[in-house]
């Protein structure tokens, strides 16, 4: 992460790929770190959440270039070695209880401004870019551009307009989902909550309401064949069905029962559908992408979304994919050996 002066050598060290992730709640880290191990590739993960708490994080400049490195309990990195990242799953910032309410409010703005800064500074290949992450994760943004790239995409509307709410739901024939629009976790202060895609019932109607409160996410629901998971990593594509149809539990979100449970088996996409997703993950400036489909009855495949940092090992431990080999090679496509 240095600028080199044109009197100074030229010489690059020893590369490192760095996993920015948390170590303890990702299962994802430890078999592409053993595949990357076992092919000689120099690794580290930081959780930058681990700052400023748990590590110390040091930039030096001047007119000579930048320098910056991080230090926490798994050691030191001088982050001008690193050549690829791999962005997974930071945890949430974690600061000092004895700060004040509004100290927290501005050291987590200060930590997060300079973190960024040093992502922007990093002269590395990216899997995927923060910013891109970001941007790649609003919903009606994803939603506009699948469209767009010829995606079958179910109507929509997100609102907190209670008559725009009430007429979208007396316009549904086949019933209306509603879904978050970003984190489905609620926390409280002594437990945590999964939200999970819901289709709306004579009930719920009671408590319409409650959308005036906040941005309330509709949309028509498609009944499924399967569910399809599609994951891109950079050049390649995976597509895995679902079999969820059948299982109660799962008939509207599979998330409410184990995966493990549930028949998967490898799909070929029609090509229009495999190029529509490659284009999805590029245009949105990603190299990952875990987008997810519904194969209808009649054999169309609908899109709902793209998580830029979803889950896909379960997908290889259940098929045989080689998910982690796909990884490692997209990875050390910037740290050459």
């Amino acid at each position: 992460m240095s600028v080199t002066p044109a009197n100074r050598s030229k010489r690059r060290p020893h590369p490192l790929i760095l996993i920015l992730s948390d170590p303890v709640e990702d299962s994802h880290l430890r078999p592409v770190a053993s595949e990357l191990s076992r092919r000689g590739y120099e690794w580290r993960v930081f959780d930058p959440s681990a700052f400023p708490t748990r590590a110390t994080v040091t930039v030096e400049g001047g007119s000579s270039g930048v320098r910056a490195r991080v230090t926490s309990e798994d050691g030191d990195v001088d982050l001008s070695r690193v050549r690829s990242v791999w962005y997974r799953k930071p945890s949430m910032l974690q600061l000092s209880e004895n700060l004040l309410p509004q100290e927290r409010e501005w050291i987590r703005d200060e930590c997060r401004h300079l973190m960024r800064g040093i992502w922007a500074n990093l002269e590395a290949f990216w899997v995927s870019e923060p910013d891109g992450i970001s941007r790649a994760s609003l919903k009606v943004h994803q939603l506009h551009l699948a469209a767009e790239l010829g995606f079958r995409v179910p109507r929509w509307v997100v609102t907190n307009d209670v008559a725009t709410a009430t007429a979208f739901l007396d316009s549904s024939p086949d019933g209306v989902a509603v879904k978050v629009l970003r984190l489905p976790i609620l926390v409280t202060a002594s437990r945590w909550a999964l939200l999970y895609t819901h289709v709306v019932t004579p009930k719920d109607r009671e408590h319409l309401e409650s959308v005036r409160f906040g941005p309330t996410f509709l949309q028509d629901f498609v009944r499924k064949r399967m569910d399809v998971r599609v994951t891109v990593i950079g050049d390649r594509l995976f597509a895995v069905g679902i079999e969820s149809a059948d299982d109660e539990a799962a008939r509207v979100d599979f998330r409410r029962t184990e995966a493990y449970d549930l028949v998967h088996r490898p799909l070929a996409l029609p090509e229009p559908v495999k190029q529509a997703c490659m284009s999805l993950v590029h245009r949105l400036g990603l190299r990952f992408g875990a987008l997810d489909l519904l194969l209808t009855p009649e054999g169309d495949y609908v899109f709902l979304e793209i998580n830029p940092n979803g889950q896909w090992l379960w997908l290889e431990e259940m098929t045989g994919l080689p998910l982690t080999r796909s990884m490692c090679d997209l990875l050390a496509r910037g740290a050459p050996p």
